[in-house]
């Protein structure tokens, strides 16, 4: 394990006790709400170790070698310490061995970080209630090519990083781009060494849902030499990681309110006895199992030139290769919109609310699904660096920076159509039940769903979705800092930087093949739910017929297959593939001009005071190419009205905006290890490249009654900006023990929301009226909260208790924000939540570090929230997702300083994700995933 020289202060034991009492209390005094996190924070060479502040008591400590989870809890709490801004850090213990394989779980560890997983593993966060985050890799751009700005965290493998470092409210050197802060990734570099370093290692990851096992393995190697032209540095660092996961899931359809002033629907409500009362039916219920696995590969190569004492070059190259699929199988009885139908002669029961807590319905539609997702990210990421340092108190730096991305993806989905003649459905508290009741006679169209000729009736269709974009960028920056000697005025910084991006995103609108004869049986594949599905928790169906999923997998096999069963007009179609027409395209571009200054300035007599103030101005150029797909009204043969040729008129936009984002950091040192931080500062975040997309789709004819619609993107919009204040009060009363405070305050203008207005076109035969959707800027939104937290190792504690520790943190979030979709009775706006924030989280972290042992249990918990305030296929319903919390661990035993091996596991406590309808008594989906555990073997010299 990698080792590191701290200094411990004799007085840290009187410190470490007082902490732990106060942890103590807090804990069995208050609600489980207020319980902390706690990140086991790994790590690596220290830059800055930063004493006490007490020459004298600097000067009476003494020197002890520590080694895993204190040294990279130390290096971690001295970054935070030292910054000049509100900073935490995760730092790897080890080579390649940050405390969470998943680069986004080890975020959550920290204060005010949420996030969102993507079929088990962590994938998306929010810093403090915002998901607008700026991602960056060594202090410069990286993003995935996906219409978005940022890096999709689950592309990279944690292996490559030396840590991760969270901004919260950046100073004015710092790229713009993330309101609720700035991620960034640092990856080791050769000088970080004093010579030759090897790192290897290896594992073997197992997922019990999925009952499989996936390899994993690292290896770096580096080395410097002094040479006639200077000193020469090598790193070359590559990962890979191969993992797997399943997801069972068992749905309810949207609840709907039975309106009795529509016959049907007061027929159903006196057929259930309830005429007169409020009763919400759901219109069915669903099963799904998801079968998949993701590929990373990661190369990290950095050259280091050292010609003079005053002079390095830097060169690295960073590759990012992503692979992600999954096949799966979903079995749904449910009618849509339309009204379902109760057996009467059945029993049914509802809650005091009127909610169907159970009961039976007849003759329900069913799909059985079996579906393909792809998807394959790449990120090639080059860049050069050179820093200058003329004098002592001049350093000039420039950088240079080449980001290519590409990503693919494919969606294709297998549907057969049958009928349920009974389906028994039980909410309750717990899993939902889904119970189908075949009539014996397959000729009534009812027959047995583990029988083909069940599904002969309506044989099907085929759902066919492609998707590229690409992205590139090229950035150079020029720095400059001159440091003054003994004087308030510490050092003035200035630069400039100028990027160039383009992003050009095509996705095909889905194609839709009907099925015009029964499939051949050997395309069927049975498969036996029992009570293999959600760990037999759940009552559901014996099984059911789907479309091959071996043959799904195979993108242009499936076609193949499915070729002959489609109209003779559309299978050479379905036989080449989906192909993208002009309008599927959407190509953006951007150009930024970015010039700062900063001063830092501090006393040190009396109340010591430090802090920067600055400015970064920034001015954007956007370009904007699409397509207006306009479909004429003509006139037929026989003088009906008929849809004319269609025809893609291109559309251009431009726009250019400047910004002036001020910021200011102060910190005040209180005492010996106490200090408080006040931040002000402005930021702002440029909308995703899909919002912008011009792309529309005009048709002209409407033979129906309802108004034409339409919807598309919006080049004319502004970014999101924020006005951002923080108080930060800090206690570090050991290298491994602190206790602190923050509030933070931010006020948004500009949220992005979809809105619906009417727009007037005329294609030449006279003025029609289309309802539009588009995104526009909205109103302001205010995010507001407070964070504490804190860790210690228990040194006091005699012999085998000292290498106990903990760290521990909650976070509490509060936010409005407007919103079309919430409406009062009246129809006014109403603000709420953010989407897919808690307003609660906290993380409790117990670890022990002393001799060969390494352990850490970590829990992480947070409160309900808001998923979407009108969801895809939720009947245009809002959907919360129900709190949450899951405990990890891992143990490493240390064999030689050479040898390690680990044992971790996630999940452990094996917790399961639910989401309702508004209201826990409206349930929607309780989610599955794996437990993971795993076995590493690590050898470094």
């Amino acid at each position: 394990m990698m080792t590191e020289l701290v200094r411990l202060p004799r007085r840290a034991t009187r410190h470490a006790l007082l902490f732990t009492t106060a942890i103590a209390g807090s804990i069995l005094g208050s609600a489980p709400a207020l319980a902390q996190d706690a990140v086991a924070v790994p790590a690596e060479p220290q830059s800055a170790q930063g004493g006490s502040g007490n020459a004298a008591e600097d000067a009476t400590t003494e020197e002890i070698v520590v080694t895993g989870v204190r040294a990279s809890l130390s290096s971690a709490q001295s970054i935070k310490q030292n910054a000049d801004q509100i900073v935490d850090s995760i730092v790897a213990e080890d080579i390649g061995k940050l405390p969470d394989r998943n680069v986004a779980e080890a975020l959550q560890r920290i204060t005010g970080i949420q996030i969102q997983r993507n079929f088990g593993e962590g994938s998306q966060v929010a810093i403090r209630g915002l998901s607008q985050v700026r991602t960056e890799i060594n202090g410069r751009d990286i993003f995935t090519a996906n219409s978005g700005r940022t890096l999709s965290l689950e592309d990279v493998p944690s292996e490559l990083l030396a840590g991760v470092d969270v901004y919260k409210n950046p100073s004015a050197e710092m790229i713009e781009g993330g309101l609720g802060g700035l991620i960034n990734l640092r990856t080791r570099k050769p000088f970080d060494f004093d010579g030759f370093k090897l790192s290897a290692s290896g594992s073997l990851n197992h997922y019990d849902l999925y009952e499989t096992t996936k390899p994993q393995a690292n290896l770096l190697v580096s080395n410097r030499w002094d040479t006639g032209i200077g000193e020469i540095g090598l790193l070359v660092d590559l990962a890979y990681q191969e993992t797997a996961f399943r997801q069972d899931q068992i749905s309810s359809q949207p609840f709907f309110l039975l309106n009795e002033a529509v016959a049907a629907d007061a027929a159903t409500a006196a057929g259930l006895g309830r005429t007169g009362q409020p009763t919400y039916l759901p219109h069915g219920v669903g099963i799904g199992q998801y079968l998949g696995d993701r590929r990373r590969i990661g190369v990290d190569v950095a050259l280091q030139w050292r010609p003079s004492d005053t002079l390095e070059f830097t060169a690295e190259y960073i590759r990012s290769d992503y692979k992600f699929r999954y096949g799966d199988y979903s079995f749904f009885a449910y009618t849509g919109d339309n009204p379902i139908t109760p057996d009467f002669s059945q029993p049914f029961a509802f809650d005091e609310d009127g909610n169907f807590r159970s009961g039976t319905f007849v003759n329900v539609p069913v799909d059985s699904n079996t579906s393909l997702e792809r998807r394959k990210s790449v990120t090639n990421d080059y860049s050069l660096n050179a820093k200058w340092t003329p004098t002592e108190n001049l350093t000039l730096k420039g950088d240079f920076q080449y980001i290519r991305g590409t990503t693919d993806g494919e969606r294709s989905i297998v549907i057969l159509h049958s009928n349920a003649e009974r389906l028994y459905q039980a909410v309750g508290d717990g899993v939902p039940t889904m119970i189908i009741s075949p009539d014996s006679n397959p000729a009534n169209g009812n027959g047995n769903l583990l029988d083909p000729a069940s599904y002969a009736t309506s044989p099907g269709a085929y759902l066919d979705h492609i998707e590229r974009a690409v992205g590139t960028e090229y950035a150079g920056r020029l720095d400059a800092e001159y440091r003054f000697d003994g004087s308030f005025l510490r050092s003035i910084s200035a630069g400039v930087r100028y990027t160039d991006r383009s992003a050009v995103t095509d996705s095909s609108t889905y194609a839709y093949y009907g099925f015009t004869r029964p499939l051949a049986d050997d395309l069927y594949q049975l498969r036996v739910f029992g009570n293999d599905l959600y760990r037999g928790g759940a009552a559901v169906p014996e099984g059911a017929l789907f479309f091959n999923r071996g043959i799904v997998l195979d993108y242009d096999a499936t076609r193949a297959a499915l070729a002959p069963y489609a109209a003779d007009s559309q299978r050479q179609a379905l036989l080449d593939g989906v192909s993208y027409v002009p309008s599927d395209r959407n190509t953006q571009g951007e150009k930024t001009y970015t010039g700062y200054a900063v001063a830092r300035f501090g006393i040190d007599s009396g109340l010591r005071i430090d802090g920067n103030i600055g400015v970064r101005v920034v001015k954007t150029e956007v370009s904007t190419d699409g397509f207006s797909v306009q479909t004429p009204q003509v006139t037929g043969p026989d003088g009906t009205p008929m849809n004319g040729p269609i025809s893609y008129v291109p559309i251009s936009a431009d726009s250019s905006y400047t910004k002036v984002l001020p910021s200011l950091n102060l910190r005040f040192h209180l005492m010996d290890g106490l200090q408080l931080r006040l931040a002000a500062s402005k930021g702002l975040t440029r909308p995703d490249f899909n919002q912008l997309n011009p792309n529309i789709n005009i048709v002209e004819l409407n033979s129906g009654s309802n108004r034409r619609t339409a919807s598309s993107g919006n080049a004319n919009l502004r970014p999101l900006e924020a006005d951002q204040l923080d108080a930060s009060l800090e206690w570090y009363f050991s290298k491994t023990g602190s206790i602190y405070g923050a509030a933070f305050y931010k006020k948004v203008d500009g949220f992005i929301a979809n809105i619906t207005s009417t727009e007037t076109f005329d294609f030449g035969n006279g003025p029609f009226v289309v309802d539009v959707t588009r995104p526009v800027n909205g109103d302001n939104g205010k995010i507001k909260g407070f964070e504490v937290g804190g860790n210690t190792f228990f040194d006091f504690l005699p012999g085998f208790w000292s290498g106990f520790g903990v760290q521990a943190n909650y976070t509490y979030v509060d936010s409005q924000a407007p919103s079309p979709d919430a409406q009062d009775t009246s129809g006014n706006q109403l603000s709420v939540p953010l989407e897919k924030l808690s307003k609660h989280s906290y993380n409790l972290i117990g670890f022990y570090d002393r001799g060969p042992v390494s352990a850490r249990v970590a829990y992480n918990w947070r409160s309900s929230f808001v998923v979407t305030t009108r969801g895809n296929g939720s009947g245009n319903l809002p959907i919360f997702n129900a709190a949450r919390g899951q405990v990890d661990a891992s143990l490493t035993y240390t064999f030689t300083p050479n040898f390690a091996l680990t044992v971790d596991g996630v999940n452990l406590t094996d917790t399961a994700n639910r989401t309702y309808y508004g209201i826990p008594s409206r349930p929607q989906s309780h989610v599955l995933n794996d437990r993971r555990l795993s076995i590493t073997a690590r050898i470094t010299y």
